[in-house]
């Protein structure tokens, strides 16, 4: 009877840490590249944020002095805050201005980017009025000036002196001289600050590992903890910890395992998680909460490696960074974010669909002039389905679908219809093209900024055009997948799939090229609109920049004008469009070129020229 006793003490403890342990599954994914590790004078922070709260992801701007009133996290009374610092958040529709902005990452004025990760601990403030994760963001955010500062309102307010919160987080911070992961939950953090050096985490706890028992005791006694051992048929495993692995058979090129016990409680259900595994020799598969390797088979022995699976995740994650250590960039960055589970040993992908609306956000925090050249790289839904658009921290608009979530409703459907993978390689090509003119663009601002110029009128164009260009280039392919006629879908998928090219000056004569290509094929109108929308949104971008600067606008708005009158006529040629196409890839020589011009009247006379060439040879395209 007292056997009995204490095995049903066991079995109801059991499922008590179990009840703890196991909740909604969370999907965030973040990485940190600060000083030696990145190609250049800045730090990047990725976040793919699978959002607690559901539904379309958007960008949207939060103003300096903007005001709001809040509750106290314990006695729920009214509380006014004032955004001190400009920032500029990811969020879910609805969670924006008027509404209490609810965002899951952040960049700020302050050059400091946030992004974070639910842990599930239950140490947390149990009242109504507890904050979410993303108050506890929002606090550091809209008020701290370095990153430090940042760090000091996340643990000593929140935590030490109010106990906000009502989650526990693992808080990303990101600034031109350093980043810090801090884990906390409502009543202890820690901190770690990265100078040099790469980090990749998700949805777990490591440096408080030891403060959730339950997970202590269920998976592993901590997070880095690995075995590797010679196990027989019938034998278990184990992370010191209360669940283990089991070899159920040892056969002569592979194992078969399960987790022990092979149950566990989800939202309130017995669930099996002790699942029949088979693991051929050399191979590597999850099992239950770990990660299973089997590394050798002698006679009725089978060695294999052991560990957390998330602790496996890191580790394959870690092989595609590695080789990339010392010159990682934004473009890396958007290859990470896209990595899927065949990338990754069978493990968790970074572009999962398991989760309806997955966006992500690349933040550069540049070491100089962060407070006007901080960038983001925004992709509205998920990475596979979305070509990435930049926004600075000093643009005073986003292009439209990017903050109704139209933008992220279109990513969502062409997911549905294209799947994983299809579309990177064509959206990779406009991305190269975004990040070339963007590297220029930003060159140029750093030369306004030394002399005392506003660059925020100059970088809203810059990137609500390629906003604008990113939006009409998916719609092309969201329209492609509905062709019927087979052959019509494979020619015009083949001609749209060509016109992005390096830069703008490249890509205008693919694109003129493509539209000629289509006059030939059925069903083509749409996509002819479309890139003679694409082409008419370069120029335009070309033609205001241009005015902004000062230099050389006498000769562009010609060249501007002229492009209208024709693209929308159909003689449509390149040629009005290079000089300025040029001009715009080199806007970081125009410094130089500004003081070398004296006469520019045998310019504007050949743009004269090249117009009446065209008039008389080009034929119209038919209406």
């Amino acid at each position: 009877m007292n056997k009995f006793k204490i095995i049903a003490a066991i079995f109801a403890a059991i499922l008590f840490f179990n009840v703890m342990l196991s909740c909604t599954t969370k999907g965030c994914k973040d990485i940190v590249a600060c000083g030696d590790s990145t190609a250049g004078d800045y730090n990047l922070l990725l976040k793919v944020r699978d959002p607690s709260r559901p539904g379309l992801q958007v960008l949207c701007i939060v103003p300096e002095g903007y005001e709001y009133t809040y509750h106290h996290p314990w006695t729920g009374k009214p509380m006014v805050f004032e955004t001190k610092h400009k920032f500029i958040g990811v969020a879910t529709k609805n969670d924006t201005i008027p509404n209490i902005v609810k965002a899951g990452m952040a960049l700020s004025d302050s050059g400091i980017a946030f992004g974070d990760a639910d842990t599930n601990s239950n140490w947390k403030n149990p009242t109504r009025y507890a904050w979410d994760d993303f108050d506890w963001m929002r606090y550091a955010c809209e008020i701290a000036d370095d990153e430090d500062d940042a760090v000091s309102l996340m643990t000593i307010d929140l935590v030490d002196k109010m106990h906000a919160t009502g989650v526990s987080e693992n808080l990303f911070v990101v600034g031109p001289n350093s980043g810090y992961v801090v884990e906390a939950d409502a009543f202890r953090y820690d901190i770690k600050e990265v100078n040099d050096g790469v980090v990749v985490m998700s949805n777990y706890p490591k440096e408080l590992w030891r403060t959730q028992i339950h997970k202590k005791l269920l998976i592993a006694s901590s997070f880095d903890i690995e075995k590797e051992e010679y196990i027989r048929k019938g034998e278990v495993i184990s992370l010191n910890s209360l669940y283990c692995v089991r070899i159920v058979d040892v056969g002569e090129n592979s194992i078969v395992a399960r987790q022990i016990p092979f149950f566990k409680i989800i939202d309130g259900k017995i669930l099996k998680r002790g699942t029949r595994v088979k693991i051929e020799l050399g191979n590597r598969e999850t099992v239950g909460d770990f990660s299973v390797e089997l590394l050798d088979i002698d006679d009725d022995k089978a060695r294999i490696k052991l560990c957390y699976k998330f602790k496996a995740w890191e580790d394959e994650v870690m092989k595609h960074i590695q080789p990339r250590y010392g010159s990682i960039s934004v473009s890396d960055m958007i290859n990470w974010s896209r990595l899927h589970r065949e990338d990754l040993n069978g493990l968790r992908p970074m572009c999962e669909d398991i989760f309806s609306y997955e966006a992500v956000a690349i933040y550069k925090i540049p070491k100089q002039n962060y407070e006007k050249l901080s960038s983001g790289w925004f992709a509205a839904n998920h990475a596979c389905s979305s070509i990435y658009v930049p926004f600075h921290i000093c643009d005073n608009a986003i292009f439209d679908p990017y903050e109704t979530g139209e933008a992220a409703e279109l990513s969502f459907e062409l997911l549905g219809k294209y799947g994983h993978s299809i579309l990177t390689d064509n959206f990779s090509k406009v991305e190269e093209v975004f990040l070339y003119e963007t590297e220029a663009a930003e060159n140029t601002a750093k030369d306004m900024i030394a002399n005392n110029l506003s660059v925020s009128e100059f970088l809203t164009i810059v990137d609500t055009g390629m906003q604008e260009q990113a939006w009409l280039t998916q719609q092309m392919w969201m329209e492609a997948s509905n062709i019927y006629d087979q052959k019509n879908k494979q020619e015009i998928m083949g001609i749209i799939s060509g016109i992005w090219v390096k830069n703008y000056s490249s890509s205008l004569e693919y694109m003129e090229t493509a539209m000629h290509d289509l006059t030939n094929v059925s069903e083509s109108e749409y996509f002819i609109d479309k890139i003679e929308g694409i082409v008419l949104s370069i120029c335009e971008l070309r033609n205001e920049t241009l005015e902004i600067i000062g230099s050389q606008s006498y000769l562009v708005g010609v060249e501007y004008e002229a492009d209208s009158i024709f693209v929308k006529q159909g003689a449509y040629s390149c040629d009005d469009v290079l000089m300025g196409g040029q001009l715009l890839t080199n806007l970081s020589a125009m410094g130089a070129e500004r003081n070398e011009m004296t006469d520019p009247f045998p310019d504007v006379m050949s743009v004269f020229l090249t117009m009446f060439f065209m008039i008389i040879v080009f034929e119209y395209r038919p209406e």
